[in-house]
């Protein structure tokens, strides 16, 4: 039976420089294959989520009553918009859920990938097996 010796991971070196470039190129391979199409596709589902929206509620209105509310007395705006959904017909509660949870989906795809650049751009993760 032969000993096979274990290899030495410090006696392995990377250079940062390579290190960095692998990062970048990982990143890049998950921002246009993971992020931007499902990213691409939130914003179309929430865009066509508006529309509808649109199409169904005189949005104006609604926000010239809402700015006016919340003008005169800035505590009722969220009674207003309680009023505003609870009063709305079952369509228009049913895409205004659905826009916010599209909005909150886009807002985490954003947030995801400012975070990762930020950490690929520090070179975050080279100094976490340090």
């Amino acid at each position: 039976m032969e000993i096979i010796p274990k290899s030495n991971p410090q006696s392995f070196s990377v250079s940062p420089r390579f290190r960095g470039q692998v990062l970048n190129r990982v990143y890049r391979v998950w921002l246009f294959r993971r992020l931007a199409p499902v990213l691409g596709a939130e914003v179309i589902i929430t865009a066509l989520v508006l529309y509808g929206i649109g199409r169904v509620v005189f949005v104006q209105r609604v926000a010239e009553n809402a700015l006016a509310v919340f003008f005169r007395e800035p505590g009722a705006i969220f009674q207003f918009l309680l009023g505003a959904f609870v009063n709305a017909p079952i369509l228009t509660r049913l895409l205004a859920v659905v826009f916010l949870a599209g909005i909150a989906l886009v807002g985490r795809g954003i947030t995801q990938g400012v975070l990762r650049l930020i950490l690929v751009r520090e070179n975050y993760f080279s100094r976490i097996g340090k």
